[in-house]
């Protein structure tokens, strides 16, 4: 009840804006995303494909999956990230403008919608510390921590580490993007996951290339399965 009164008073103070779309929000509104646009971040639901998550047909997996499976043994999203949607003005507020409390309205629609194992461990996708340094923050961690919260999950977040810069992948295509990032991770406390179901988070899954190579070094450091949740996922 106090910490409702005190988010009244500084809506008062200082009103609050929705991150997604603009519009002024309820005094005491618990998120910064608006009710309409939470309930626009549609789920990614229809036909997917099993490996993958990427919209398909009556195949159970697609294309990309059947020439050159990734060894994470499935990736899912909250939703589909489409550009113009409240879902990516959300994430690139995160991203782009530094705004960390969208962190956890995102990881309330991302535990409302989680779809694996109670018992896993979840780990962020590190950034390179070059670009951690230059952004101030780690959106996939802020991101699990949201989630962890809200599950009551452990996070993991210095396990899995970027040994080397790399190129920026949006541009890229599915073979750059996977020529880029080869044996660009490793994991530091293999203890930390050796037989573990390990959740793998991050904000937007477009080729999988990143969670892939995340995923390589996770099970070779024991992991007994790697998922991947994202809270976009590119159609």
């Amino acid at each position: 009840m106090l910490g409702r009164w005190l988010r009244v008073c500084l809506d008062v103070a200082f009103p609050a804006a929705c991150e997604a779309c603009g519009t002024a929000l309820a005094l005491g509104h618990p998120i910064c995303l608006c009710p309409r646009c939470v309930a626009a971040v549609g789920c990614a639901e229809g036909a997917l494909c099993e490996r993958c998550g990427a919209p398909l047909g009556d195949e159970s997996l697609c294309a990309g999956c059947r020439g050159r499976p990734p060894v994470f043994a499935s990736a899912r999203a909250a939703g589909w990230y489409v550009a113009g949607s409240p879902l990516a003005a959300a994430v690139q507020s995160l991203k782009y403008r530094r705004r960390r409390n969208v962190a956890d309205a995102l990881g309330a629609v991302l535990a409302e919608r989680y779809p694996f194992a109670a018992d896993a461990v979840l780990v962020p996708v590190p950034l390179h510390p070059a670009r951690l340094r230059a952004r101030g923050f780690n959106q996939a961690l802020l991101l699990a921590r949201a989630l962890g919260r809200r599950l009551d999950l452990p996070v993991a977040p210095r396990v899995l580490v970027r040994r080397r810069a790399t190129r920026a992948q949006p541009g890229l295509d599915a073979v750059e993007r996977r020529r880029n990032l080869r044996e660009a991770f490793r994991v530091r406390a293999p203890g930390a996951v050796a037989g573990r179901r390990v959740v793998l988070v991050d904000d937007v899954l477009t080729t999988g290339a990143t969670a892939d190579a995340c995923a390589r070094a996770l099970l070779a450091a024991g992991a007994v399965r790697v998922d991947v949740y994202t809270v976009g996922r590119a159609p």
